[in-house]
C-alpha cells in the first residue's frame, strides 16, 4: 500500500486545497511560508494502482485507478501491512459522503462519525484496520494531511 499525499505547492492546486494545508500546518509554520510545502489531500494506493479517497470534489469516498504524478504528489510506500483486510474495509466504505462537519471539527471538535469521511480520517482508519502500529489508537477524525504525513514519517 503506499499514501498518496496532494502538494499544495504548484499551479494546480486550488484556493480550498491551499486553505486547508494553511489551515492543519503548523502555528509556525502558518507565518514563515512552510505551509505551502505542505498538504491538503490524501489517498490510499492499493498494489492493483487503485485509490480510495473522499474528496470534497466527488462529495463521496470513492475507489478509482490513480494517476502516479510526484510533481502534484508525494508518495509514502507503507509495504508490508495486511492490504487484504485493508482493501476489504476500504471497499465498504465506497459511497459514503464526504464529512464535512469532520473537516469543521478542526476548529469547533465535532465527534467522529463513521458514517461520513473526509480524506486523511478514512486513510488513517484504512491503515490502522491494515495494521500500521504507529497509528495505534490515534482518533482518525483528529488527523490531518499533514498530521498523518508526520506520523507516517516515524515510522
Amino acid at each position: 500500500m503506499i499514501v498518496a499525499f496532494y502538494k499544495v505547492d504548484h499551479s494546480g492546486a486550488t484556493l480550498v486545497d491551499k486553505a486547508i494545508a494553511w489551515w492543519t500546518s503548523g502555528f509556525k509554520a502558518k507565518f514563515n511560508s512552510e505551509w505551502k510545502k505542505s498538504y491538503s489531500h490524501t489517498e490510499i494506493v492499493f498494489s492493483d494502482g487503485v485509490m480510495i479517497s473522499c474528496s470534497p470534489r466527488e462529495g463521496e469516498v470513492r475507489a478509482k485507478k490513480h494517476t502516479e504524478n510526484k510533481a502534484h504528489w508525494d508518495y509514502l510506500d507503507l509495504s508490508g501491512l495486511d492490504e487484504e483486510t485493508a482493501r476489504a474495509f476500504a471497499d465498504t466504505q465506497v459511497g459514503k459522503k464526504y464529512d464535512w462537519l469532520g473537516v469543521a471539527g478542526f476548529v469547533i471538535g465535532v465527534r467522529e462519525n463513521e458514517k461520513r469521511w473526509f480524506c486523511s480520517e478514512l486513510s488513517t482508519r484504512v491503515l490502522q484496520i491494515g495494521g500500521c502500529i504507529k497509528l495505534g489508537d490515534i482518533t482518525p477524525a483528529r488527523v490531518s494531511p499533514n498530521r498523518l504525513y508526520k506520523l507516517l514519517k516515524r515510522r
